[in-house]
């Protein structure tokens, strides 16, 4: 091996400036196909954003380069070569689980949870490829900072000017997308926005003073369940062709079972759904309009309800727990209570915390003359997915791959189960309680190219939400099966129950009510509870979306996937977006 570094080291010297061409084009094609793969270069080389952004930094890599080359210090050239390959590593290590590159947020996430990170690249990263990236790329950076390349001080100058602005220009235009450019230059391009979203601090107003009230006789029991990564297309009851849900088949065929087709996410992580769904918001949230209004638990103390929260997870996670639990929550429970293997992947088997934490909550509740607001949110089927469900129960075999869909399919039959067995505990008590369920967001189970809950795809929010009410209630229920709903609308139906009005902004509807059929939704990550990441998308009722780039003020279309400055959207589309778009912006509730 040396012997043929040592061939090739004479024969670059002697012809330097080849010798620079030929390194670069084999960095580069190296960038394509080891730090992202050939399947996905297949799929997105002819793209005009791709050749723009892919081309306009790799020619920043050049000028860059040429810059720095004549730097000789063995500092000077380590650095050279660690600002190449290291990003290079870290951004095929992140692609190799989301298909996507690091982004501000992703930076913001490890800086605030470096252990976290760290156990979940154990978990998922992929080792033979980036020692493989090691092993042919290390030589040829080596040799690269080696060549006698001795450019004019002018050249440098030029190029280091150049280079540095179409830096700029990919790190900070509209037009400009990570995952098509250079590899290093897009992960080093994420460090400015660290400091952007660092310019403003929080300023959070005191919640709104609730009038309380004894609640009224008729007041009824209420649970609403949140789920976790349930996705919808690969449940029987939505027409799945494999039986994962009989149980709630069987409430579907009796008549019990409320099924909304057309609800979408507030959002495609837990952090950008469960907050709002339990504070009745929905849409951008850059100032976080979500610590200084009332919770589910607020309104429901109130109205003279004992209040529960009992969850399969770890609620103490980036401090989820602070927004919800004050005087006016009366029981809490969490994950670790229940289990001591949890973590952000997979909390307490829901069987267990059903007859842990549920059941003797529902026995505390007898007790009292006073209704009960219980919020459980499940374990349900979050990756690894093999991981969601016990083996004594898998009826979808093999499971060859903890992923795969035999594995995701095993976990959805778990959760029918567990409804069936949550519903039927809280109606051997009460008949006529109601229970809501809305899963936080989905997963795209067969997607190569937004795996997961990553990105805007169907998979991950077109929601399974569904209501189990009162035999009375079932048929006002109905009114808005096929119609555009989200997550958000059960906030509003559980005030409505309670008897009570918002006192703060909400965009919540309440489902005892005809909703608009015309009615527009939004998705998004602008959200003060995950890092703001300024992107957004508007739904209209076809499930078809309008996807919106705050950083850029950009649009892209959803006829032809054309790019427009986000100015020239409609008025009515804009108006969702602007008023939340200055700090302290006043609203009336807007569904």
């Amino acid at each position: 091996m040396q012997n043929i570094f040592s061939r090739l080291s004479a024969t670059a010297m002697a012809a330097p400036r080849r010798a620079f061409c030929a390194i670069v084009f084999m960095v580069l094609v190296f960038d394509l196909v080891l730090v992202r793969d050939v399947g996905w270069l297949l799929e997105n080389f002819q793209g005009k954003r791709f050749l723009v952004n892919f081309g306009l930094s790799s020619l920043a890599l050049v000028l860059l380069t040429i810059f720095l080359l004549p730097l000789r210090t063995v500092v000077s050239r380590t650095v050279v070569i660690a600002l190449i390959l290291v990003p290079q590593l870290i951004q095929l290590s992140f692609f190799s689980i989301y298909r996507n590159f690091v982004s501000v947020f992703d930076l913001r996430f490890v800086a605030e949870d470096p252990l976290l990170t760290l156990i979940l690249w154990l978990d998922n990263a992929a080792v033979f490829k980036p020692l493989l990236l090691i092993v042919l790329e290390l030589p040829l950076l080596l040799l690269l900072t080696r060549l006698p390349l001795r450019p004019r001080w002018w050249a440098r100058g030029i190029s280091g000017v150049f280079g540095s602005l179409l830096f700029l220009l990919l790190a900070f235009n509209w037009y400009g997308v990570t995952k098509f450019q250079f590899s290093s230059l897009a992960y080093i391009g994420t460090f400015p926005g660290v400091i952007e979203q660092q310019v403003f601090a929080a300023k959070l107003a005191e919640k709104p003073v609730l009038e309380k009230h004894t609640a009224a006789t008729s007041a009824p029991n209420i649970v609403f369940v949140v789920g976790e990564s349930l996705t919808k297309s690969q449940m029987g009851v939505y027409g799945y062709d494999r039986d994962t849900t009989p149980n709630l088949q069987r409430l579907r065929d009796s008549g019990e079972l409320v099924l909304y087709d057309n609800a979408v996410s507030i959002g495609t992580k837990t952090l950008s759904s469960v907050p709002y769904m339990l504070t009745g918001l929905q849409g951008i949230d850059p100032y976080g309009r979500v610590y200084s209004v009332p919770t589910i638990f607020n309104y429901a103390k109130a109205a003279g309800y004992q209040t529960a929260l009992i969850t399969a997870q770890d609620f103490k996670w980036r401090n989820v727990d602070q927004l919800f639990l004050d005087g006016d929550l009366d029981y809490f429970r969490e994950g670790t209570d229940f289990s001591s293997n949890i973590s952000v992947s997979i909390g307490a088997d829901d069987m267990t915390v059903l007859k842990q934490g549920v059941i003797p909550f529902l026995k505390q509740a007898k007790q009292s003359d006073a209704p009960y607001m219980l919020v459980v949110q499940m374990n349900g089927n979050h990756y690894p997915y093999s991981k969601h469900s016990p083996d004594a129960f898998k009826k979808f075999l093999p499971e060859e791959d903890e992923n795969g869909i035999n594995a995701y399919d095993n976990s959805v039959a778990y959760s029918d189960y567990y409804f069936s067995e949550l519903i039927k505990t809280v109606r051997a008590d009460d008949p006529d309680a109601w229970l809501f369920f809305s899963t936080d967001h989905g997963q795209n189970i067969d997607s190569k190219n937004s795996p997961y809950n990553y990105g805007y795809g169907l998979g991950t929010t077109h929601n399974a939400m569904f209501a189990v009410p009162p035999v009375s209630e079932v048929s006002s229920m109905r009114v808005n099966e096929a119609r555009p709903v989200s997550s958000a609308d059960i906030f509003a139906t559980v005030l409505n129950l309670m008897d009570t009005q918002p006192v703060s902004e909400i965009n919540s509807q309440n489902l005892r009510e005809p909703i608009d059929p015309e009615r527009l939704r939004v998705i998004s990550a602008y959200m003060k509870t995950l890092h703001n990441d300024p992107n957004a998308v508007l739904v209209f009722p076809d499930l078809s979306y309008l996807h919106i780039d705050f950083e850029r003020k950009s649009a892209i279309l959803p006829e032809d996937g054309k790019v427009v400055p986000y100015t020239r959207l409609p008025d009515n589309y804009r108006r969702l977006f602007d008023r939340y778009l200055s700090p302290q912006q006043e609203g009336t509730n807007d569904g």
